[in-house]
């Protein structure tokens, strides 16, 4: 995922500067030359590839020390966390408490379930609660850089992306602690996506000035880099046993993720609009995309369709031109979408299950992400002060919670490629009662809890971005 240059400086910049960031990021994941814009890491040349014969099964090591995958493991010097990191602690071990928020006299206690947090510069990762539990599993040398924490779908097991200057590997471990297992990767991941079933783990990275798509099979402890493109975006089909794959804007591919097979889908010449991930539909035999519109000689020019392998048969379901971001609801009732370019203020849509569209009323939005519960979608703005605002669409109706500063790796990592990440990462709590985000004060990084039923929020502690469990 490339980042344009000059990203981290418009965070606290004049009254458009977000504005102007997110919308300017959201439409691309590519690389810029060989460079991986991923703060803090080596450049891909200074990875180490991984054959498909160095794929002896890992090593079990006593946490936090790393052993990794490859035909002669090496173990990995690490900084161990000190005793009383590895122990329960209070949310007395929260960093000072910044003042740009009224914050609630709450917590980490108030969590009602797991948040997986990354530290500020890559230095750690850490899970959060239930209760006021803090769990550091792993704690960084000053020659190394860890980043993507994401929950496996079971919500059992924590995999990040791990570099030093010579080196990268995945890292996987329980989310509770305990040993941590490292598989090589042919460069330095920056983005991770589990499959459904946890047998799989794929992962996106740069190599030869393309993004290139890895796949981790945990049976075989093998990871083979199976495609690479200029831009690339991907979701797993929900059996697992297949993974769609949206690259340059004009291709749509099916990969079988144990033989490497690639099928293709569709291409297209030229699509006006734009979008990052395509969808698998609840059935597993349809998909959802953007294309071309049939008939080119008429507005909008282009249309989000659902397309069913199995018939052949594309069903219509939008039409427009711009940067569409689309999601089904959880329990697949629901097609949630949103369309917007510079020139006009984002239209966002809901379409039920007999064809009915209702309107949503959030002209100001940059990303969106559907509640557990299907009833709920989170909001991601541009309020009236330049601040990401933080609202919940229910029922017609939007409640406004606190605006903030999004951390820089919330901001630069995370909201511009929003449309991947949730298909992998939730900022929701999977009772659907609270969320989690990332914000800046005063030079350093907070995560924050907002509970719907308070205005306030509970400051957790440190840390640069944090999502719930499944």
């Amino acid at each position: 995922m490339s980042l344009q240059a000059g990203a981290a400086r418009s965070l606290r910049s004049g009254t458009l500067a977000l504005v102007a960031v997110i919308m300017a990021l959201l439409p691309s994941c590519s690389t810029s030359g060989n460079e991986v814009v991923f703060e803090g890491n080596p450049s891909a040349e200074a990875t180490t590839i991984v054959t498909e014969e160095a794929g002896a099964a890992p090593v079990t090591t006593s946490a936090p020390a790393v052993t990794a995958t490859t035909a002669a493991p090496t173990a990995i010097t690490t900084e161990p966390a000190a005793a009383e990191s590895t122990s329960t602690t209070t949310a007395a071990a929260a960093a000072t408490m910044p003042d740009a928020l009224e914050l609630s006299d709450r917590g980490i206690e108030a969590l009602p379930a797991p948040v997986l947090v990354d530290g500020r510069y890559g230095g750690g990762i850490t899970v959060l609660g239930p209760g006021a539990e803090r769990n550091d599993l792993y704690l960084e040398t000053a020659d190394g850089f860890l980043a993507q924490p994401v929950w496996s779908p079971d919500g059992r097991l924590v995999a990040f992306s791990r570099a030093s200057t010579t080196e990268s590997w995945l890292v996987i471990g329980p989310g509770t602690g305990g040993s941590l297992f490292a598989y090589e990767t042919p460069f330095v991941a920056f983005y991770i996506h589990w499959s459904p079933d946890g047998r799989f783990v794929a992962m996106l990275g740069s190599a030869d000035a393309q993004v290139a798509l890895a796949i981790l099979d945990l049976d075989t402890g093998m990871v083979k880099m199976v495609d690479s493109a200029f831009s690339y975006y991907f979701h797993w089909s929900p059996d697992s046993s297949r993974v769609l794959t949206h690259l340059d804007n004009s291709r749509l591919q099916i990969i079988d993720p144990s033989s490497g097979e690639i099928i293709p889908v569709a291409t297209f010449d030229f699509v006006w609009s734009g979008y990052q991930a395509p969808s698998w539909m609840p059935d597993g035999r349809s998909i959802m995309y953007v294309r071309p519109a049939a008939d080119q000689t008429e507005e909008p020019p282009d249309e989000l369709v659902i397309h069913d392998l199995e018939s052949g048969q594309i069903e219509v379901i939008a039409t427009g031109a711009g940067f569409f971001a689309f999601a089904v609801s959880p329990d697949g009732t629901r097609v949630a979408y949103s369309l917007h370019n510079l020139a006009r203020p984002t239209s966002m849509y809901l379409i039920g299950p007999s064809g009915e569209v209702a309107e949503v009323d959030a002209p100001n939005t940059v990303a969106w992400q559907w509640s557990p519960d299907s009833q709920k979608i989170l909001l991601l703005g541009i309020n009236e002060e330049s601040r990401l605002s933080m609202d919940v669409y229910q029922d017609g109706a939007i409640t406004a919670y606190p605006g903030i500063t999004p951390s820089e790796n919330f901001l630069r990592s995370y909201i511009p490629f929003w449309n991947q990440y949730g298909h992998s990462h939730t900022l929701w709590a999977p009772d659907s009662s609270a969320f989690v985000y990332a914000a800046a004060d005063r030079g350093d990084d907070y995560v924050f809890l907002q509970l719907l039923q308070e205005k306030r929020p509970v400051l957790l502690g440190a840390g640069s971005m944090a999502v719930f469990s499944p």
